[in-house]
């Protein structure tokens, strides 16, 4: 299966070929119609898998089909564990919308940098961020961040989450979002606790599982 037969724009299937994404992996096979369709997904599968374009693909899509007037709005919320994974995430967003005809402007929040060069890129209008919750928060607690016209919030690497203390902090960014979303889920493995976070964020999720390869 080729990813044209996913129907993406033209733009963005030539930054696939560009960057030689020729075949989808199995959970971008799997995860990229369900987002289209505007499903809730939780999705279990191992780092490794290609699941960063499952779900920034289709979203690039949908975000690029929908683009409003005047100064952009946040419309993707992207929370990752590790400052690493932010800025990968965001890169790939950056690589995958590279041909577009309009380019969303993509904010990475973490901590360890300046937090005031993240809050002027906010300030100046973005349409997706990628962050980890602890900075985010910093940021919510300013009130310099508007969330309430979100589209679409993602968990990735959720697990990893779990083991730093990590539900208190969504508790309190999840306040900050609109009740109306499209959530999607991602995970190595599904511990009880976050199988109760899960059922907070997602509104009956289609559950999608790739099991790991054997060597």
């Amino acid at each position: 299966m080729p990813f044209s037969t996913f129907g993406l724009s033209s733009n963005i299937q030539h930054a696939l070929a560009k960057n030689d994404f020729l075949t989808p992996t199995p959970i971008q096979e799997k995860v990229i119609p369900l987002v289209l369709s505007h499903h809730d997904v939780m999705a279990k599968a191992q780092t490794g898998s290609g699941k960063s374009a499952s779900f920034v693909l289709p979203i690039l899509e949908l975000w690029s089909q929908n683009i409003g007037e005047g100064k952009p709005k946040i419309k993707a919320l992207v929370l990752t564990p590790t400052r690493e994974l932010t800025v990968q995430v965001a890169q790939t967003f950056e690589t995958f919308s590279a041909h577009l005809t309009n380019k969303p402007r993509v904010v990475s929040v973490i901590g360890g940098e300046s937090i005031g060069d993240q809050l002027y890129d906010i300030q100046q209008g973005c349409d997706i961020v990628v962050a980890t919750s602890g900075r985010l928060l910093d940021i919510i607690s300013k009130k310099q961040i508007n969330l309430s016209h979100l589209n679409f919030f993602v968990l990735d690497e959720a697990d990893k989450m779990l083991d730093l203390g990590f539900a208190v902090e969504l508790e309190l960014i999840l306040k900050e979002l609109p009740a109306k979303r499209q959530n999607l889920l991602f995970s190595a493995t599904y511990p009880p606790k976050m199988l109760e976070i899960a059922s907070k964020i997602t509104q009956n999720p289609i559950e999608v599982t790739i099991e790991e390869e054997k060597p």
